[in-house]
């Protein structure tokens, strides 16, 4: 199996990281496309600390060569591992072998959430803490929320079950009463095919819980229909580390990698409307 993606594209310049089962990707060539025609070649040659800590390979997996595309193609340009048939997108942000590729939130959809938000809060319908976390997650496609919590006028601290502070938060999104289904994967693929499933779905927002440790990196705001201009402008990913004392929420259709130690699994949990 190929993963890996594209973070940064421009005019002139592609930039990401590609990894293999095997490990053996060191100084192969990685092809650019845009359509059927090859718009430049380099090398995986630049070492990546944070991907060699999560125990991928040697961390040599790094590619960063000279395209030649104009502006407005940026966003369609696909990389390809030579010898390999598997696609690494800018938009999903994952290894591509024909899964639906979902379909973002339009712009106007957002900015007519935000101001219901607002005056949600002016009224006294929603409380503070719902509309941070809503404003955020409608805004960025992710919010981080902590278990760990201080027992008033106790000197101790209690940890959170990450179920029950799920429920709660997909409750909000949702405005309606659910339950939580959990789904546990153990393969980037896995996790990759979970959210396009969901980006389908009625809810398209998931909890993502680990009692382990693993680090999601989503590209904020990418969940909106024009993810590719982001891309062109330089967007980066940003990194939400995962453990048990937290889980993060995030919108199915955002750009995110999910970078899982061997061995490790992680928790989908998502709502059921009831």
């Amino acid at each position: 199996m190929v993963r890996g993606s594209i973070e940064f594209a421009s005019g002139d310049v592609i930039q990401g990281w590609i990894f293999t089962e095997d490990g053996l990707v060191r100084d192969r060539t990685v092809l650019a496309f845009q359509g059927q025609t090859c718009v430049g070649a380099g090398k995986v040659d630049t070492f990546r600390p944070d991907l060699a800590d999560a125990g991928m390979g040697d961390g040599h997996l790094g590619f960063s060569f000279p395209i030649s595309v104009a502006s407005a193609a940026i966003g369609s340009v696909v990389v390809k591992l030579e010898g390999s048939d598997a696609i690494l997108l800018q938009n999903g942000a994952f290894v591509s072998t024909g899964e639906t590729v979902v379909t973002g939130l339009d712009r106007a959809v957002v900015r007519r959430r935000l101001a219901e938000l607002k005056w949600a809060l002016k009224n006294g319908r929603i409380p503070q803490a719902d509309f941070d976390y809503l404003r955020m997650l409608w805004s960025l496609g992710v919010y981080e929320r902590g278990l760990v919590r201080r027992v008033a006028g106790e000197d101790q601290a209690v940890t959170e079950r990450p179920e029950i502070a799920a429920a709660a938060l997909l409750e909000s999104y949702a405005e309606t009463d659910a339950e939580v289904e959990v789904r546990r994967v153990r393969s980037t693929a896995d996790f990759a095919a979970e959210l396009a499933r969901l980006g389908e779905g009625t809810v398209p927002v998931a909890a993502i819980h680990t009692s382990e440790r693993a680090t999601l990196r989503v590209m904020e705001g990418s969940h909106v229909e024009d993810a590719e201009a982001g891309n062109a402008r330089g967007a980066m990913f940003v990194d939400y580390p995962l453990s048990s004392a937290n889980l993060v929420m995030l919108d199915a259709r955002a750009a995110v990698e999910l970078l899982l130690p061997e061995g490790a699994a992680v928790d989908i949990l998502s709502a059921k409307l009831v």
